[in-house]
């Protein structure tokens, strides 16, 4: 199971406050006061609304009219602003990649410090990274401190392991367990036929070798046949769209019957060809604003965009359309989409690549209610977080994000957040 090792952050401009703490200061109880905020799709916004904050925690959330904030609190004077609570990147990957570079030698401590203050500076509070992840994101998940982030709270798998037998199956879930993971993953993939996919003896074994430790297992995984032959085996997790096929109602009914959530990750497939040209996305001033011009630089040199072209790459540009169709068959069907990118390797940016993500669930048809839960509420319920992220709710860490305008009439509106709180307090990027 997820543990609550929370971690968070943010950086903002704190405009619109009357009175504010400063940075990463905590002043026992705070309370927001005129904003509109975001209770959740069915209940929507409650206008005109106060968000009590004690100890880094909600502690009410009650309308300006209906009762007055207790005495000696901090009042931070949001009128006309909205609230939503903080965003989750239910797949993402922390500290595996340093702008284009891969391997050991960037490994640390702080890049993996650095990256998740970047998905903060978007406005992505907490992320679950799905595998890979050096050491060091371990290190730094067991020494954050919940109650005082400065960073995005982070959650880990570790590696992700390919056995061949059962019995490599039962020993890579007792080696990774060594680790204390909040997931576990696996791959069942065949690479576009260059190596051979995990077998089913194998995926089962681990699959049932991890439930008998009460671990929850996430599955990469491309194609339907694998998608059903792992949510047969008892997978919890779908980590990306079914890419080969259109859904069909026995996949539907095998998702329904457990209540197993899918990470999309749109984003995946256009980082794998997108690049062959400059994107257009590289002239949008949210975009620039944390993003590194020197590895925007390296993804415009002509031997780096032909790396963004062939056989790969033609296949997951083709294979895109398919994989927003079955997404969205699955979000009517009734199955909870998961708002999740697979950001954090080579020109994956974190942060931002979440926010186009929301966009392309936007355009592919969702609405931008749905698409606030999917990276809220029903983010935190998936990765097994909820009991304290994803809303609003009393107890729950308050970590939130404040806006001037409306996300839920166009989920692009997140793209002008000015201010991030976690755990009550302003996040500053240092």
């Amino acid at each position: 199971m997820a543990r609550q090792r929370l971690a968070g952050t943010f950086r903002a401009a704190i405009a619109g406050l009357l009175l504010v703490v400063g940075p990463g200061a905590l002043a026992g109880t705070q309370a927001w006061v005129g904003a509109d905020i975001w209770l959740g799709k069915e209940q929507g916004y409650l206008e005109d609304a106060v968000l009590l904050v004690q100890d880094g925690r909600v502690a009410d959330v009650f309308a300006r009219s209906e009762r007055s904030v207790p005495d000696g609190t901090t009042i931070h004077v949001v009128d006309g602003e909205f609230i939503i609570p903080g965003l989750i990147n239910a797949h993402g990957h922390v500290g595996m990649a340093r702008g284009l570079e891969t391997g050991a030698e960037i490994h640390s401590r702080d890049n993996v410090i650095d990256q998740l203050r970047l998905y903060a500076a978007y406005g992505i509070t907490t992320v679950v990274s799905l595998g890979d992840e050096p050491a060091e994101a371990f290190d730094v998940r067991d020494t954050m401190d919940p109650a005082a982030p400065d960073m995005a709270r982070l959650f880990v798998a570790g590696e992700v392991p390919n056995p061949a037998t059962a019995d490599e199956a039962r020993e890579a879930v007792d080696r990774l367990r060594a680790m204390d993971p909040d997931w576990l993953k696996i791959r069942v993939d065949d690479q576009l036929g260059q190596t051979e996919a995990m077998p089913r003896e194998a995926y089962g074994a681990f699959i049932e070798e991890a439930h008998v430790h009460d671990e929850d297992v996430a599955t990469h995984m491309v194609t339907l046949d694998h998608a059903k032959g792992l949510l047969e085996e008892g997978t919890d997790l779908i980590a990306h769209s079914v890419r080969d096929a259109p859904v069909d109602q026995e996949l539907i009914d095998l998702m329904l019957d457990r209540d197993v959530c899918i990470t999309p990750t749109l984003t995946r497939e256009v980082s794998t060809y997108v690049y062959a040209d400059r994107p257009d996305f590289f002239d949008d001033p949210f975009f620039k604003r944390h993003a590194d011009p020197t590895v925007l630089e390296q993804l415009q040199e002509p031997e780096v965009q032909q790396r963004y072209t062939g056989e790969a790459a033609d296949y997951y540009r083709e294979a895109l359309p398919l994989a927003l169709d079955n997404m969205m068959i699955l979000h009517e069907a009734g199955v909870r989409i998961a708002m999740g990118t697979d950001s954090g390797p080579p020109a994956r940016f974190q942060g931002y690549f979440e926010h186009l993500e929301m966009a392309m669930m936007q355009n592919a048809g969702m609405s931008p209610a749905d698409i606030l839960e999917s990276a809220t509420r029903v983010a935190a319920d998936c990765m097994g977080i909820g009991d304290e992220l994803g809303s609003l709710e009393p107890g729950n860490w308050a970590d939130f994000v404040i806006l001037p305008e409306d996300p839920s009439a166009d989920i692009r509106h997140l793209r002008v957040l000015q201010t991030v709180v976690l755990a009550g307090r302003v996040f500053s990027n240092p």
